[in-house]
């Protein structure tokens, strides 16, 4: 079920990607604190990209993302990604351990801090995280006048099913 919850998001994510221009794309937009959609994406699929990285070296850190600025800059590039990150999270069948490492602190000062997780876990996390900058994409997409958006992008399947469950 988190594969298949894992693949449906990302492929919501690419078919709204899809409605927009490369100028839509990397438009810096006020509605978003002057960020671009091309900036959420780009971040959203980095920590995929990082947790995919972990299924060699069981260490998982986010902070550690490429920061690729091709994938906030360029539709086919980004496109291109999510296609590969739904190739490999797609096949993956099986959980396993990682150790999440993370540096909360805001000063050059380095307090790496780390935990026990799993594959799983941090698929879910990331369905949590994606649905979150989804939401903030479709803001911009309206905001740009965009035709055809998903009632459901950016929206929790909790609160789909609720939603469902309250038209009856």
């Amino acid at each position: 079920m988190i594969i298949k919850a894992t693949c449906q998001n990302l492929t919501k994510l690419k078919n709204q990607i899809s409605l927009l221009s490369e100028d839509q794309y990397v438009k810096p937009m006020e509605v978003l604190n002057n960020s671009t959609i091309g900036m959420h994406v780009r971040h959203v699929l980095e920590f995929y990209q990082c947790l995919i990285a972990s299924k060699n070296s069981k260490i998982l850190n986010y902070d550690l993302r490429s920061r690729d600025i091709s994938i906030e800059t360029r539709i086919k590039v980004c496109l291109a990604q999510i296609e590969t990150i739904l190739q490999v999270v797609c096949e993956e069948k099986g959980d396993f351990q990682i150790t999440l490492e993370a540096d909360y602190c805001e000063s050059e000062e380095k307090e790496c801090i780390s935990l026990q997780t799993t594959y799983f876990r941090e698929l879910l996390y990331n369905i949590e995280h994606a649905v979150h900058h989804m939401a903030i994409i479709k803001i911009g997409m309206k905001a740009l006048g965009i035709e055809g958006i998903d009632d459901n992008f950016g929206v929790a399947a909790s609160t789909i099913r609720n939603q469902k469950i309250c038209a009856q």
